[in-house]
């Protein structure tokens, strides 16, 4: 009995495997893949060798990938045209925000708005033709003084015969106009102005800049008839309202670009050709007020016409670097004949020649005359030269513009006035 019950009990225990202690049936085999049935065959191939079938042991050079190279590639044996060797992005653009330099060094992008005038004017092909040939070299001139008649004038190109011409007529207009009366005067020196000032904005415009044009020229106007009005009192009064218009201009946006800049140069031309041109209409409030313009015209027109005369004849050695033209010989032939003429001519007109024999105001006007004409020719031509233009217009003939003409007289106004004032030859 107790045999039959060891018996079936070691039956049901034939079925149990202690785990570890049978082999299993799968052996592992170095470079036996684990899904596949097959053996290795053999060890694996060294990582230097080429691909062969592992399976098969057949070399896979009908494969695809057999056009690559054998064996590997160090980065340094790869070529610089490689994709792998191009720089990603822009490196000037990538500086810029990973710039591992100091707080406030300057990168590699900069904004350096230009300072030259704005909206600079579209170039004209004959123009650029023009610039070319005026940029090619010039052989330089010997050394040594410039024979005579042959000075820095005489190659002005002028046409003397049609400039002696309108002179004349200019003359004749400005006598006619004194003869008539202070209101005669007082018009056509307004006019004068206003033209005047309208070819100082239209030159500065060609430049590039964007002056207020209107308003500059409507400021030039009341300052020679407000003067004449109201006296030196109205001086301030236009000036104040021509500047606090003059911002509301370019705040408007009717000129929107550079508005610092552009009103600079309105209040400029206000006051280099109203302010100066004022003191016409502070001179023709007083009685003897159309002798005094006629002599500060005189005294002018000495200046000039002494200065080319001597300039052409005896012209040696240059003036100043902003006028190649002039010369020293003449400036000295100009100042002298505008003293000349002081003396000789407005020594004889009211209100200088009061005293007939007394030169002494005469004498006066002629040195302050002689001193301020050549400054305002030099002026004008500072701001010709800057500006790259040869004359300011051309409405006279052989001569320019009128500013051409006057730069000199708007000068010698105020020195005449002053100089009036501080000898007491007013009669109010």
């Amino acid at each position: 009995m107790n045999e039959q019950q060891g018996e079936s009990r070691q039956g049901e225990f034939d079925e149990i495997r202690i785990l570890g202690l049978d082999a299993p049936d799968d052996q592992i085999e170095p470079g036996r893949s684990v899904f596949g049935s097959g053996s290795s065959g053999g060890e694996l191939p060294h990582w230097s060798d080429p691909p062969v079938d592992v399976s098969g042991g057949t070399d896979l050079g009908d494969d695809p990938w057999s056009g690559l190279e054998d064996g590997p590639r160090w980065s340094d044996d790869v070529p610089d045209d490689h994709e792998s060797q191009q720089p990603v992005g822009d490196e000037d653009a990538a500086a810029v925000f990973f710039d591992d330099g100091p707080l406030g060094s300057s990168s590699s992008v900069e904004f350096d708005p230009p300072l030259l005038p704005p909206d600079e004017p579209l170039s004209n092909p004959a123009d650029e033709m023009t610039m070319v040939a005026a940029e090619e070299p010039v052989a330089p001139a010997p050394p040594g003084p410039v024979p005579p008649g042959t000075g820095r004038a005489a190659s002005s190109g002028r046409d003397m015969p049609m400039a002696v011409l309108t002179g004349v007529g200019l003359g004749a207009l400005a006598l006619v106009a004194f003869k008539i009366g202070t209101n005669a005067t007082l018009a056509l020196t307004t006019v004068l102005l206003v033209v005047a000032a309208s070819e100082f904005f239209l030159a500065v415009r060609r430049a590039g800049y964007q002056p207020a044009s209107l308003l500059g020229v409507t400021a030039v106007a009341a300052l020679n008839l407000a003067t004449y009005w109201r006296f030196e009192a109205a001086v301030p009064l236009v000036l104040a309202l021509t500047v606090l218009f003059t911002m509301f201009w370019y705040l408007t946006g009717i000129d929107r670009q550079a508005p610092l800049l552009n009103a600079s140069v309105t209040l400029l031309g206000v006051l280099y050709v109203g302010f100066l041109g004022s003191f016409v209409g502070l001179m023709l409030t007083d009685p003897n007020g159309i002798g005094m313009l006629l002599a500060a015209v005189l005294c002018t027109v000495g200046y000039d016409t002494g200065g080319l005369v001597v300039g052409r004849m005896a012209g040696r050695s240059p003036l100043s670097a902003v006028s190649p033209n002039k010369t020293m010989e003449g400036l000295i032939g100009g100042m002298a004949t505008c003293f000349a003429v002081a003396v000789l001519v407005v020594g004889r007109i009211t209100p200088f020649g009061q005293d007939p024999g007394d030169l002494s105001s005469a004498f006066v006007l002629g040195v302050v005359a002689a001193l301020a004409a050549p400054l305002g020719d030099l002026c004008e031509s500072m701001i010709k030269r800057d500006l790259g233009i040869k004359d300011m217009g051309s409405l006279l003939p052989g001569h320019g513009g009128l500013m051409d003409r006057f730069d000199a007289l708007l000068f010698v106004l105020p020195a005449t006035y002053f100089a009036a004032r501080l000898m007491d030859l007013f009669a109010t």
